[in-house]
């Protein structure tokens, strides 16, 4: 099982492109050590956003996002990730998982305070790490069976099996598509 966050920086096993890791760092003055940091603090509470989502029904919504996914065209053309287009399509995410524009500028903040990063530049590269995190997650479930890729999914997010949540999201499946 992959996290999310070796899904987006890599791991040994599965190395990923780092072109548009590169392309951020660059851009925004931020070293990697320094970008990392900043991306691990925001798709922690991305993922959480996530988990949020699924629990409430959203697991459809999600699969239907990542299906028509547009964040991976930012990952396949790295240079395009610190675009605007990037920039408003991680807004648009950030709306679904977060919910309000006050979240999103409360997590600048605190993750501003956190790195000593200054809080403007924050405040682009969340949009930009919400794009990147669909992208990601778009590319890797491309390479999974359709009849794998929701529990794929729900592994990716951290609901495990067994728990009541992942029991929860199963029970509504089968409700709602008679499997």
């Amino acid at each position: 099982m992959i996290t999310l966050m070796e899904l987006i920086f890599g791991n040994d096993d599965r190395p990923t492109d780092q072109r548009p890791l590169q392309e951020i760092g660059v851009k925004y003055n931020l070293h990697q050590e320094q970008l990392h940091r900043v991306m691990e603090l925001y798709l922690q509470a991305m993922l959480k956003g996530l988990q949020d989502n699924v629990s409430y029904g959203g697991l459809d919504a999600l699969m239907d996002a990542l299906g028509r996914n547009k964040s991976e065209e930012f990952l396949k053309y790295p240079h395009q990730i610190i675009e605007s287009k990037a920039v408003d399509n991680g807004n648009y995410i950030l709306g679904h998982i977060l919910k309000e524009k006050d979240v999103s500028r409360d997590l600048a903040t605190s993750v501003s305070r956190r790195t000593g990063i200054d809080q403007d530049t924050l405040e682009i590269v969340l949009p930009i790490t919400a794009t990147f995190m669909m992208g990601r997650l778009g590319l890797y479930l491309d390479d999974i069976e359709d009849s794998q890729k929701r529990d794929t999914l729900l592994d990716i997010l951290q609901i495990e099996e067994g728990t009541s949540l992942r029991e929860m999201i199963v029970q509504k499946q089968k409700q709602l598509y008679g499997e």
